[in-house]
This record gives structure tokens, C-alpha cells and sequence, in this order.
């Protein structure tokens, strides 16, 4: 037993504290809904340890015991957590969205189709005036059919594919 070891231990006794089988359950069992709470809020092991006062072992070491018994509040906790970090996701990309309806004064999806409409807009210039649209279509790269079809841009019914009313109104 190293010096350091047999201080602690001298620490201990002389505070009177027994370790014990009973006494480790008892703390953890007071620890738990601390740790429960602060994984269904997203923190980290370290931040749960500082606000228990502990080191950061223990709280790995109680979150392994948890998952090993597959203690059900665990389970409720890291759900809550991953409702909680999808909201914050969701909040975060709104304000984005917000932000760039201000500045253009169109969605991100409206901008990004208006952007696909003028990318191509030689080729669907060329289907507007051939007489059948079906086959000005099919002479398109297959690539480009697919992007426009992705984008509906174009609309495919059987062997019925023409330009979407939503596009023509972008197109002069």
C-alpha cells in the first residue's frame, strides 16, 4: 500500500467513516436522481460530478451500473435528453430560416428553387416550345431529368412528364 493510500485511509478512520458494501449503495442510491436529472438536461459526466461534488469516475462508473441492470428511468432520462437536444436543433435552424427570410425575402426552399429554375432555364425554354413536351423532356440527360424531377421542376405521370405549373410561373 503506497503512503498516499494509507493517509487516506488514516483520513477516513479518523472521521470515522466505515467503508462499506451498504455504505457505496446508499451514496449512489443519493446520487441517482441528480445523475438522471442532469442526463435528461444533456449534461455531461463532468458537469454532473461538479454539481454532485464528485469525480467524474463515479458518475461513469453509476451510469454503466444503470445501463447494466437496465434501470427504466435511465432509459426515460436519455429519451427526455434526446427530445431536448432535437428541440434545441429545431430552435437553432429556425432562427436561421428567420434570418434568411429577412434578408431575401423568400424561404430557403423557395430561393433554392427559384436558383434551380434560372440554372436550367435554357433547356426548359426548349421544352416550352417543342410542340411535345413528353419527348423534349426524354432528349434531356438522364441526370437532368432526375434533378428536375427531384426538385419538381418537371412533373411525371406514366409516360406523361411536362414542366410544373409552380415553375412555368418563374419562366416568361
Amino acid at each position: 500500500m503506497s503512503n498516499r493510500a494509507r493517509a487516506r485511509l488514516a483520513k477516513s478512520r479518523a472521521q470515522g467513516e466505515k467503508r462499506t458494501m451498504s455504505n457505496d449503495i446508499l451514496e449512489r442510491q443519493r446520487r441517482r436522481p441528480t445523475i438522471l436529472n442532469g442526463v435528461s438536461q444533456g449534461f455531461k459526466n463532468s458537469e454532473i460530478a461538479t454539481q454532485l461534488g464528485v469525480e467524474r469516475w463515479i458518475i461513469t462508473k453509476d451510469l454503466k451500473m444503470m445501463r447494466y441492470n437496465s434501470d427504466p428511468e435511465l432509459k426515460e432520462a436519455q429519451k427526455t435528453q434526446e427530445q431536448f437536444l432535437a428541440e434545441k436543433l429545431l430552435a437553432r435552424a429556425n432562427v436561421s430560416n428567420d434570418r434568411f427570410t429577412l434578408m431575401t425575402g423568400m424561404t430557403f426552399q423557395e430561393k433554392t428553387f427559384n436558383n434551380m429554375v434560372i440554372f436550367y432555364k435554357p433547356e426548359l425554354m426548349k421544352i416550352l416550345n417543342s410542340g411535345d413536351q413528353y419527348a423534349a423532356i426524354m432528349k434531356l440527360p438522364k441526370s437532368v431529368r432526375r434533378t428536375l424531377l427531384h426538385n419538381e421542376i418537371i412533373t411525371r405521370r406514366r409516360f406523361k412528364c411536362e414542366i410544373a405549373s409552380r415553375a412555368r410561373t418563374h419562366l416568361p
